[in-house]
């Protein structure tokens, strides 16, 4: 009976050690897999950086692996100095985008309040065919848009690029600042006007800071949508000094017989930089949005 019993355990502890090892082997298999997953994904981004900073040796006949040479920021001066005229190409993606963000925002916070506080018929059907605008592909109204640009005389021109991406955001903004405006309490705006301020001033002096956030949110959203525009700016730009940083990036890949990947590389960094930071300073904005907001309300 002895003899079966250690038997037994002993076959006990070999399945148990044979499902250990199993799992362990599959785990093992796991992490392969995700650090091979890991390496493909990363290898888009990590690339760019390489090609941007260093040379690639002459006799090396592979794209993407190699060992550099040496660190430079050569690419960088051919991008901004150079061929690239990158300074050239932010500075027009600056005032396109900067300008629809700010022609949206100015509409958008008078609409937004007028359809937080207002009351009036066929309300609800006006913010649903606003939001039903979203849902149109932007490719369906390039022609009507480009029509109308045309009898306007604006074609070619960055107000007629400015018009239309602001255009575009309108319909989101719209909704966001609705509803950042409905979450400030009314009685902040009835003491005002007991105090004597009409619309406009509760609006700016109340509402308006204590909203920030979400105006900080929905002109952030605007901001990146804008700076990566390609398709308006490729339809209404033919002069390459007023091209957005987008359009310069395809006029260098498709212009060239020799690309120079390094350059490229160094102009997509360059063009990935404000989104960058505007990101990583997103959310101290919205923070100090707050504490103004609060400061403001008191």
């Amino acid at each position: 009976m002895q003899s079966v019993r250690v038997e037994q355990k002993g076959t006990a502890s070999q399945i148990e050690r044979g499902v250990l090892l199993r799992q362990r082997l599959d785990i093992g298999a796991v992490y392969l897999f995700l650090v091979i997953f890991s390496i493909f994904i990363l290898i888009p981004f990590i690339w760019p950086l390489l090609s941007a900073f260093t040379h690639k040796p002459e006799n090396v006949s592979s794209l993407y692996l190699y060992w550099p040479e040496r660190f430079t920021l050569d690419h960088f001066y051919n991008a901004i100095l150079g061929r690239g005229q990158a300074l050239v190409l932010l500075r027009n993606s600056i005032i396109i985008t900067v300008s629809s963000v700010t022609l949206a925002l100015c509409f958008c916070a008078l609409g937004g309040y007028a359809l937080s506080r207002g009351s009036f018929q066929f309300k609800r059907p006006l913010m649903f065919g606003i939001l039903l605008i979203q849902i149109i592909p932007g490719t369906a109204t390039v022609l009507p848009f480009y029509l109308i640009m045309r009898e306007l005389g604006l074609l070619n021109t960055m107000t007629g690029v400015v018009l239309g991406l602001a255009t575009g955001q309108i319909p989101f903004m719209l909704w966001v600042m609705k509803g950042f405006f409905d979450t400030v309490p009314i009685e902040l705006e009835e003491a005002a006007w007991l105090d004597g301020a009409n619309r406009f001033q509760t609006l700016t002096r109340i509402v308006f800071p204590l909203a920030l956030p979400g105006v900080g949110a929905a002109a952030i959203l605007a901001f990146n949508a804008g700076w990566a525009a390609f398709f308006l700016p490729l339809i209404m730009l033919n002069n390459a000094d007023k091209f957005v940083m987008p359009l310069g990036l395809f006029r260098a890949l498709i212009a060239y017989t020799n690309l120079d990947y390094g350059m490229l590389n160094a102009m997509a960094l360059l063009y990935m930089l404000p989104s960058f930071l505007i990101f990583i300073f997103a959310r101290q904005y919205l923070i100090r949005g707050t504490m103004a907001g609060a400061m403001a309300g008191q």
